[in-house]
């Protein structure tokens, strides 16, 4: 529900800046980018003509080593491989699925053969098909059924904007549960229909099917969109249909609110190759400068992007905690699995994996979504574990002291599988949201104990025991103690209409539940100061789903302002989210791709800024430098393409 911006991916704006790049795949039409992908079904599938383990056999390598030779997509292919091991394309193809003969007709063994040639050749379809397992088309092509938008293109729209799967549903009366029990039925489905026809052995489709479960509890959350930006065609051309330019977002603020941390977007591919396509800075109010935080040295060697993004800051503004992963060398698209990493500044200069410690080595281990205490001593995070074959995958809610070292799981699985760990500024607790299984499928936030171990349900009307919220109660966040709980939901018997998320505040002492958030409007991205007496909340009124604004909301004067304006007042354009507050609610940081809040950051582009409540001013702390190519849409017309995917060819 975070990273809100209506923009273009980085990556491929990188592409638009070299224009003279061909497609990597020898059957690209004239003029495709180097990404191009065919628009077979095989492919975009992940149809894998033979099994993945008879490759490694032939090829005498593991999962791990082709990862390795594979990063470099446009250098390298499996033909290479294969021919260190006395193969030719040909009969390397031919020896694949050779188990299939007897199994399958003539024709449709001769086609397997020839798609696995397509795949032993062509580098960047060998990368996709083998290690973007969710990057697929089964789900935006049923978005209307999973999502509830009125058509594929309104979902693409939306994730163009860089709205999470998740927000969608939310914003269309979908719960959590059932987006995520559907997409897991059309996921089966698809792989089904690949083994029906031949297209996929029933244990090759096993494997993607674990694998595709696995990234779903993080992609549903996930409002990177990481896929094609808004493209036309001329001729056989695919052109950009928004200028390219650096962008940030996903603000997180100290307490004092002299540091604020975010994730800043690279649009040039040379920085991006060399540093990674994300990284994380801070921006020191007092100092008015960025300093980097992910990388604050070169690496250590060439070409070795690696991507920090979803960035949190502690209390004091010392430790900072992000995700990252390793990047493909041409375009430092994100091509590894997640693991969360802390910084403390000044005195420790190298990051500490929290999540990925080496003495709790896991077989295959995505870790994200992570919250850090004020002290910066304890961080929640989630993370998927890979079962090794014998156990099903599964996906759980880890707190880790760095202090100790040590570990506590706490909770996991699917009926009460729990999601969005928020710790408390005093670390004594951890806010989740859960889908509790002896309900009807639909989250409520709880508090979790880390002390005493005791669990509050906080979704719940006024009252001691009032009633739990009868829609998704989900965003929770807490004041430094945890007596003020704050959280989204649309639940009627809170008082919010079907459909319609307000913010509500739960004061856990006083056992009251109120919404301060208006009644007709959709609101999301709660904050509370450490105090818990400012909220701040985005809203959403009217059609346009890409439209919103930033507010802050007292509550011991009543009052609201309004926080994302202009200097004279008026609302900015644009989408407007993510506030994060000071402790004493003096300072707000946001994202907006607003076009009237600067001249230094082009409309449509995210950028992050800072409104001083006591000055009423709008600072913009992100940087935009422009790229010299511009885009064009001379004679272009406007298509959608695929969902986490290369872009269609034309």
């Amino acid at each position: 529900m975070r990273r809100i911006a209506l923009t273009m991916l980085a990556l491929c704006a990188l592409l638009v800046a070299a224009p003279a790049a061909s497609a990597q795949d020898s059957l690209a039409p004239k003029g495709a980018l180097p990404h191009w992908l065919p628009t077979k079904k095989w492919v975009y599938e992940h149809w894998l003509p033979f099994d993945e383990g008879r490759l490694y056999r032939l090829l005498e390598a593991d999962r791990k080593a082709i990862w390795r030779h594979l990063r470099d997509d446009a250098a390298h292919d499996l033909e290479q491989l294969g021919r260190r091991r006395g193969y030719t394309p040909e009969r390397l193809a031919a020896a694949l699925v050779a188990p299939r003969a007897g199994k399958v007709s003539a024709a449709t063994l001769r086609t397997l053969r020839a798609r696995a040639y397509r795949v032993l050749t062509q580098g960047h379809m060998s990368q996709h098909i083998l290690f973007h397992s969710l990057h697929q088309r089964t789900i935006p092509l049923a978005a209307p059924r999973l999502f509830g938008t009125a058509s594929v293109e309104e979902y693409l729209q939306l994730r163009r904007a860089e709205l999470s799967p998740l927000q969608i549903g939310r914003q269309h009366g979908r719960t959590r549960t059932q987006m995520q029990r559907d997409i897991v039925a059309a996921l089966r489905a698809t792989n089904a229909e690949g083994v029906r026809t031949g297209m996929i052995t029933r244990k090759q489709a096993r494997i993607l099917l674990d694998r595709q479960l696995r990234q779903v509890p993080r992609w549903l959350g996930q409002s990177r969109y990481n896929g094609p930006p808004q493209t036309g065609t001329k001729g056989a051309q695919s052109i950009p249909l928004l200028p390219p330019g650096d962008y940030a977002n996903n603000p997180s603020i100290s307490a004092d609110g002299d540091t604020v941390v975010f994730d800043a977007y690279r649009a040039k591919i040379p920085e991006a190759k060399r540093f990674g396509e994300i990284s994380v800075v801070s921006y020191q109010v007092g100092e008015g400068r960025l300093l980097p935080i992910s990388h604050p040295l070169a690496p250590s060697g060439p070409l070795a992007p690696r991507s920090a993004y979803n960035s949190a800051v502690s209390g004091d503004g010392r430790t900072v905690i992000y995700e990252q992963a390793e990047g493909n060398l041409n375009f430092a698209k994100r091509y590894s699995e997640m693991q969360v990493l802390a910084r403390t500044r000044p005195a420790v200069r190298a990051a500490t994996s929290v999540s990925h410690p080496a003495s709790r080595r896991k077989r295959s281990r995505s870790a994200y979504n992570p919250s850090v205490s004020a002290d910066g001593r304890f961080v929640a995070f989630e993370a998927t574990d890979d079962g090794g074959g014998t156990k099903p995958s599964r996906n759980g809610v880890w707190v880790r002291d760095l202090v100790r070292g040590t570990d506590r799981l706490i909770g996991e699985g699917s009926g009460g599988a729990i999601y969005e760990p928020r710790l408390l500024g005093d670390g004594s607790g951890l806010l989740v949201t859960a889908a509790d299984a002896g309900s009807d499928g639909h989250t409520l936030v709880y508090l979790r104990g880390l002390t005493a171990e005791k669990t509050t349900l906080v979704s719940r009307a006024t009252g001691a025991d009032g009633t739990a919220a009868t829609a998704d109660a989900d965003q929770p966040a807490g004041s430094h103690d945890g007596s003020i709980v704050v959280f989204a939901s649309a639940a009627p018997n809170l008082g919010a209409r079907a459909g319609h998320a307000r913010i509500f505040v739960r004061d856990v002492a006083a056992g009251s539940t109120t919404a301060i958030s208006p009644r007709d409007g959709f609101a999301f991205d709660p904050a509370v100061s450490a105090d818990g007496r400012f909220v701040a909340y985005a809203l959403r009124r009217g059609a346009s789903p890409t439209r919103s604004s930033v507010w802050l909301h007292d509550r011991v004067t009543g009052a609201t302002t309004l926080v994302s304006r202009r200097a004279n007042g008026t609302a900015a354009d644009g989408y407007n989210a993510e506030p994060a507050v000071s402790a004493d609610g003096t300072r707000v940081a946001y994202t907006s791709t607003g076009g009237t809040l600067s001249r230094r950051k082009a409309a449509n582009l995210a950028g992050v800024f800072l409104y001083d409540r006591k000055t009423g001013t709008t600072t913009l702390l992100s940087t935009h430098a422009p790229l010299k190519a511009k885009a064009s849409t001379a004679g272009a017309a406007a298509r959608p393409t695929g969902e986490y995917l290369c872009p269609l060819a034309p």
